[in-house]
Parts: C-alpha cells; sequence; structure tokens
C-alpha cells in the first residue's frame, strides 16, 4: 500500500486509548460482579443504545445464545430468521434446537418483511431480524407482523451500532437486542452486548455466563429462576475487562465516530452521485439511518464491461481495500440448520436439499464494501479510496 496510506485498523490507538487499558492492569483482570469496569461500561452502553439494561458478553454469538435462552425457546419451537446474513445471528438457536425457518432478502440484504407470511406456522415463536451491514431493517412493516400475530422480535444489531428506522434507535424496537463489539464502530475488542428494558429477561440472560456472586446480587430474590444463582445455566461468557476498558473508552469518543464516518459516507454518495457504474447501498435517508459499519456498494453488471470480482481485483492493484463479503452469505443450507434434534451425533451429517433465496442471491450478487475509517487523520486513505473508485469505474463503464 502507499506509504503515507496504512492499512485499515480498527480502534484506532490513541493515548486515551492507551491509558485506559493501563489503568485497568492496575486495577483489575477480572471483575466478578457489576461493580467495577464492566459495569460501567454495562451502564453506559445501555445509554447509547437507549436501553434500561445492557449486559456484557465474551462475544456477540455468546449474547445471541443468551438472548435464545433467555427467551424460552427450545425444541418444538421455530424462529424466523434471514437467509442472508452472518451465521451467529442462527446458529446459536440451531445449537438449542430450535427450528430455524429462512426468509427471504429485500433490496438491502435484510430480512423481507413481505416473506415473513409465508415463513409463519403454528410452531413460530419468535422473528430475529439482522441489520445487515448498518442499514436498517423496515422494522415498521417487522413491528407490525409481530405484534398481530402475537411473536417475540429479537434484533441482532451487529453491524448498527449508530442506525435509526423512523427516528427510532435500532435495537429499541424487540424484546432484546443484540450487538457485537468485534472491531465494530463501538468495540471492545472482541465481545457482544445484549440490550433489553425487561427485568425478567435481563435476569435469565445474567444466568447465562454471570454466575454466583453477580446472580446473587442483581437477580430478585423471589423470583423462582433464583435458585440457579450459584450455577447459572452452566455456562460462563463474560466480558473481559480490558474489553470492557477499550469500550468505555470508545463510548467516550461515540459522538466524535459518528461524526466522521458520516463525513465519509457522505463523501462516497457525492463522489459517487449519477455514476451508472456503482452506487451507494444504502435505505432512503428519510426513513432509515446507516450504522456505520461499512461502506455498502451496488455493482451495476449491466452498465460495466467486467464482471463485480474483476472490479474489485482492479482496485486490489491499487492497494485499496475493497471487498465482496465471504462468510456473511446464505446460510439457510448449512447443514446445522437441518439436525433432526439437538442430540443427533456431530458425525452425522444431514443431506440438504438446498433451498432457493432470489432476493438474497441477487442483493449478493451485486454488493462489496469499503471500511469507513473513521479516525483523526484518515484523510488521505479516505481520499485514495474514494478517488480509486470513481477513477475504476470510467475504466469500466460501458
Amino acid at each position: 500500500m502507499n506509504s503515507i496510506i496504512p492499512p485499515y485498523t480498527w480502534p484506532h490507538i490513541d493515548d486515551s486509548l492507551r491509558s485506559a487499558v493501563d489503568r485497568q492492569l492496575g486495577v483489575s483482570l477480572s471483575d466478578r460482579d457489576g461493580r467495577g469496569v464492566i459495569g460501567g461500561f454495562e451502564a453506559e452502553f445501555a445509554q447509547f443504545v437507549g436501553s434500561r439494561y445492557a449486559i456484557a458478553f465474551s462475544s456477540g454469538t455468546a449474547a445471541l445464545h443468551a438472548m435464545c435462552v433467555a427467551a424460552g425457546l427450545g425444541p418444538d419451537d421455530e424462529i424466523i430468521a434471514p437467509a442472508y446474513t452472518f451465521f451467529a445471528t442462527a446458529t446459536p438457536f440451531a445449537y438449542e434446537g430450535v427450528k430455524v425457518v429462512f426468509a427471504d432478502a429485500d433490496g438491502f440484504g435484510n430480512l423481507d418483511p413481505a416473506d415473513l407470511p409465508n415463513c409463519l406456522t403454528e410452531h413460530t415463536k419468535a422473528v430475529i431480524v439482522t441489520h445487515m451491514w448498518g442499514n436498517p431493517c423496515d422494522m415498521t412493516a417487522i413491528s407490525t407482523f409481530c405484534r398481530e400475530n402475537g411473536l417475540m422480535l429479537l434484533e441482532d444489531c451487529s453491524h448498527a451500532h449508530f442506525a435509526s428506522w423512523a427516528g427510532q434507535r435500532v435495537g429499541t424496537f424487540g424484546a432484546m437486542a443484540v450487538f457485537s463489539t468485534n472491531q465494530k464502530p463501538i468495540t471492545t475488542g472482541e465481545g457482544g452486548v445484549l440490550v433489553t428494558d425487561d427485568d425478567r429477561l435481563r435476569e435469565l440472560a445474567l444466568l447465562h455466563g454471570h454466575y454466583n456472586k453477580r446472580c446473587f446480587q442483581e437477580i430478585d430474590q423471589s423470583a423462582p429462576h433464583y435458585q440457579y444463582a450459584l450455577t447459572g445455566m452452566g455456562l460462563k461468557s463474560r466480558a473481559s475487562t480490558l474489553g470492557a476498558a477499550i469500550g468505555l473508552d470508545q463510548l467516550g469518543k461515540a459522538e466524535l465516530i459518528e461524526s466522521r464516518r458520516r463525513e465519509v459516507l457522505a463523501a462516497y454518495i457525492e463522489a459517487l452521485d449519477g455514476n451508472p457504474v456503482v452506487s451507494p447501498a444504502l435505505v432512503d435517508p428519510e426513513r432509515g439511518q446507516s450504522g456505520l459499519y461499512v461502506v455498502g456498494l451496488r455493482y451495476h453488471q449491466e452498465a460495466a464491461t467486467e464482471t463485480l470480482h474483476e472490479f474489485v481485483q482492479r482496485l486490489d492493484r491499487q492497494r485499496a481495500d475493497f471487498d465482496v463479503p465471504g462468510s456473511t452469505n446464505v446460510i439457510a443450507n448449512e447443514p446445522l440448520f437441518h439436525r433432526s434434534s439437538r442430540q443427533q451425533p456431530w458425525t452425522s451429517v444431514p443431506e440438504v436439499r438446498p433451498a432457493t433465496y432470489p432476493g438474497a442471491e441477487a442483493f449478493i450478487r451485486s454488493f462489496f464494501k469499503t471500511p469507513l475509517w473513521g479516525y483523526p487523520g484518515d484523510e488521505a486513505a479516505v481520499a485514495h479510496h474514494v478517488a480509486a473508485l470513481v477513477n475504476t469505474t470510467k475504466l469500466v463503464a460501458r
């Protein structure tokens, strides 16, 4: 890469972040309750989202697992999930024996509310959505569907820390929501956070990995599940204190992070205005605001002489960091979701009859992305990437 353009990394490591970690090293490497830095991070994260409670976990996947168990979902239950997403949106439910029924994607890779009625059965108990690549789902339609059918609404906000729909912050529409903090705009290095307004769901989520001292302190002694305070649900998945210290530092910079990332996103929107080959993959700003995870882009093959992959290879040769997502794909045909039961031996791999998801497949054919940067001193990197993108579209335009 050009010597003046460093490779993209996140978080931006500055003196305040180093000091936050150094201070925590002198305090504690492990908190057993919520009175230290982990509790402080949770309180600040809840305020950031606009929820009553936040619980920090070791990963977003662990937080999603806690969500599944707290929701009371298990064998004989079904949950509707997006066919196109990062697999961890749905894998914890499959692990617990819940049948995952997949809905197709809309034009932004999000769960298409029009497909929800096709997925509904007498066993459906919940719907989980993912706000893909920071674009908020159509929460008006999805919330209405869940309310009319008596379904629990759950949100995977891993890509959507700064997203909103119709003026309401994502993560506040459903009974529970999970945010990944693994190198996302608000990061703890590795981790995840579950948020909820419900006292009972919070206590049940605490039992999933925050056993013993913290559960004895924070769970209502009159609740029947208080009897599990010592052992929890048998798992430990709480966050690390160093991660929480990083998270607190990042939350203190949230306004600056959001402001700069919106400026960078605006630079791409302006530069691509009227471009026939590439356009921003963004929902109508009158309806929803981006979560600022990446710059999502749409490639218009009909206007170009090369395929999307050839186009991205051209950008790569210019040391520009653009890519077509790999691990985020149609997950519905993965064998995990087709096991006959939770007890089926792992050595026995089920035969899968692949299903097609036209909306998801159309989105995948045209989507690629680039980092949003978003920190002091990123101007040269942003300018290089914007210029490389625009100039390369001119080379391949029909």
